[in-house]
């Protein structure tokens, strides 16, 4: 029952079970002329919904993929050029390591010359910053076959360079530029995806703890009977803008989902595969001195109980995703499959009520909750003969002054893979949002149909 998320080069079938990705609790600034944005990862774009409470709102690119064309170095992307899956998530406040970038020259490339390495300080401390899962490199130079033009780019100043790294999560700047700072286990990727290091296979999750240590899910091989999904937790200290050393909590988790964090700072983690959400309780480790071993694996392993099973009260077998609902400690859950549907529960994974009605829901994935508790979620539209995807699409369900849910609106429709949803206020960035291009909005025959 899984599957790889679809490449932007082939579509593989059965991809109900990409599933990744966090709940980040944000603080909206609320300066003056703020507006609500809701930030949706799909085709390896993100792309930014002006929501203004009605259907099919302003729709923008807020990072475009690839050059134009992809096999050329003719044009670069419209913005940032990274290939991004699953949630934002915003460093904390506490947070002040400079971003600082170590530079080896190629001396057989045009502009590098004979230079000794060097570290340049690029920009101001993460605080502030955010970060996303991005598999550029795989999917610009390893999966295309012949590789996109830019994968023999070595100047890391241009705009078509890519790193050659594992997949990981990359930062960008209050102005949504990527800063060249990438957060990844360490290894090398492979051709065979599957055959790429633990915590690289297919990461997209990301929360962080107040104090900065960042909590990462990687869904791991998809494979049935193959559960090498991991959770990780990386480290803000150390050289290079910290968060390069790590240990794994958890390295046998069926296909993690998007991870979501309580006030107590509980990890609460879908494992579709086996039916369940998973909560993990403190401690976590706090240095790799707490993972000195060969697996890096926490010495001190964290609490690890099942606070949802499927198939209990309320009809909703598969939990794929979970977010908080706003100003309480409740959660919405979606079910990805047997049925679709969406339903509220309390702090201890008690059923409390539908929201999104059984079959209602196209295949939820990625959920988050705006200022005024209006839910917002991603639809795969899985074929229901096969599951592969199809034309995915971003909905809302708004609340009546009761509190009662209201029948689903959708907000954008033609989407390749829709994962993750987060809002946020605009204040908290410095992207003209209003002003970017829209994006692009393509046939149902490039998206697998309706």
């Amino acid at each position: 029952m899984t599957a790889k998320r679809p490449s932007t080069t082939t579509l593989p079938a059965r991809a109900w079970a990409v599933l990744s990705v966090t709940l980040l609790t944000f603080v909206a600034a609320g300066s003056a002329g703020a507006y609500e944005v809701v930030l949706s990862t799909q085709g390896e774009y993100m792309d930014g919904y002006l929501v203004n409470g009605k259907a099919f709102p302003p729709r923008v690119i807020v990072d475009d993929p690839d050059p134009h064309p992809a096999d050329s170095l003719t044009t670069q992307p419209y913005i940032e050029g990274r290939h991004l899956n699953g949630k934002v998530c915003f460093f904390p406040p506490q947070v002040t390591q400079p971003l600082l970038h170590t530079y080896n020259p190629d001396p057989t490339h045009p502009g590098d010359g004979p230079q000794a390495p060097f570290t340049r300080i690029r920009g101001t401390p993460l605080q502030g910053r955010y970060l996303v899962a991005d598999d550029v490199y795989r999917e610009a130079c390893l999966d295309p076959k012949p590789p996109q033009a830019r994968c023999s780019v070595t100047n890391p100043t241009s705009p078509f360079f890519v790193d050659k790294n594992v997949d990981g999560w990359s930062v960008f700047d209050l102005n949504g530029r990527w800063t060249r700072k990438e957060i990844h286990v360490q290894g090398q990727p492979q051709v065979d995806q599957n055959n790429d290091p633990q915590g690289s296979k297919d990461p997209q999750g990301c929360a962080f703890l107040p104090d900065g240590r960042l909590l990462t899910t990687d869904v791991g091989s998809e494979i049935n009977g193959i559960n090498d999904g991991a959770l990780m937790v990386f480290f803000p200290s150390g050289p290079n803008g910290g968060y390069e050393s790590y240990c794994f909590l958890d390295k046998g988790l069926a296909d993690p989902g998007m991870p979501t964090l309580d006030d107590a700072g509980n990890i609460y983690v879908p494992e579709p595969q086996a039916l369940r959400i998973t909560k993990f309780s403190p401690p976590y480790p706090s240095s790799p001195a707490d993972c000195a071993n060969p697996d890096l694996l926490a010495t001190i392993p964290p609490g690890k109980t099942t606070w949802l099973s499927g198939g209990g009260a309320g009809g909703l077998n598969i939990p794929v995703s979970i977010t908080r609902v706003r100003s309480s400690d409740h959660f919405y859950v979606g079910g990805v499959l047997g049925p679709p549907i969406i339903n509220e529960y309390d702090a201890d994974g008690g059923f409390v009520r539908n929201i999104v009605p059984a079959n209602v829901p196209k295949n939820p994935l990625g959920m988050d909750v705006g200022q005024d508790g209006t839910l917002y979620y991603a639809e795969l539209n899985l074929d229901p003969a096969t599951d592969n995807p199809r034309c995915g699409s971003v909905s809302m369900v708004q609340f009546d002054a009761s509190g009662n849910p209201q029948p689903p609106v959708t907000l954008g429709v033609h989407l390749r893979f829709p994962d993750g949803i987060t809002v946020i206020d605009s204040s908290q960035l410095r992207i003209p949002f209003k002003e970017l291009q829209p994006s692009p909005d393509i046939p149902p025959s490039e998206c697998g149909g309706e």
